[in-house]
């Protein structure tokens, strides 16, 4: 049987600050690919995968200038993890989080303007997202104060609607976790949609990811936390959110 093989691999240049073993994954399908950290020149493509993947997420609704943005503020965030998937120069997938979200979000907080007149232009095009926008910012504010430097926040994985079917999600999230535990990660976590979200809940279920509590986001959207980890178990919470 033909297997499909995706490779990681890194720029030279980015050698020192983003360690990166080579790592090969195989599959049922006849297909070659590569798993790289990304380059600047790969934001429009993985502003195109958001959007397509999460088409009714208020982040998306904030517009492809807004995504832009934050994805080059993660891309330039000095712990930030941006992974790619590509196959004949076409991206497929992409995989993206931080280090020390304290950290992340309270540099964030300190650039508000750098997604301010983004935040401002959607809102004058769809006026209801204004309590959305307002639990962001109490997000942010809150997630600057709390949190161990040695977690990692994986904030979004998607896959492009064609490239799906063949485990994609699951290379790009095994990368970003070698990638995270080469950064002396304690632990990964990650928030998603509780509600009519099975096939990502099971997702994470499937890497190995354990749920630690359901919560509240705002009115009317329950999300589940999931977290994994290279402690105890016991330890898990305490030492990493």
């Amino acid at each position: 049987m033909n297997r499909e093989r995706f490779e990681l691999v890194r720029p030279l240049s980015l050698a020192k600050r983003y360690p990166m073993n080579s790592h090969q994954a195989q599959f049922g399908s006849g297909l070659t690919g590569v798993v790289r950290r990304a380059m600047p020149s790969d934001l429009p493509g993985i502003v195109t995968i958001h959007q397509e993947a999460f088409s009714h997420f208020f982040l998306t609704r904030l517009g492809s200038e807004f995504l832009r943005r934050y994805y080059a503020f993660v891309f330039n965030y000095r712990a930030g993890i941006v992974l790619v998937s590509e196959r004949r120069g076409v991206l497929e997938g992409f995989a993206c989080g931080f280090m020390d979200p304290a950290e992340f979000y309270g540099l964030m907080w300190r650039s508000r303007r750098t997604f301010a007149w983004t935040a401002l232009s959607a809102l004058v095009r769809h006026p209801s997202l204004a309590s959305n926008v307002l639990d962001g910012v109490q997000r942010i504010q809150a997630s600057a104060s709390k949190g161990s430097p040695h977690s990692c926040e994986l904030s979004s994985i998607a896959v492009a609607p064609g490239a799906g079917g063949v485990g994609l999600g699951g290379v790009l999230m095994r990368a970003f976790l070698a990638q995270a535990w080469s950064m002396n990660a304690h632990c990964v976590y990650l928030t998603t949609d509780a509600d009519g979200n099975e096939p990502a809940n099971t997702f994470y279920r499937n890497a190995g990811f354990q749920y630690t509590r359901r919560f509240r986001q705002r009115k009317g959207r329950w999300m589940n936390e999931y977290v994994i980890s290279r402690l105890r178990p016991d330890d898990t919470r305490g030492m990493c959110l």
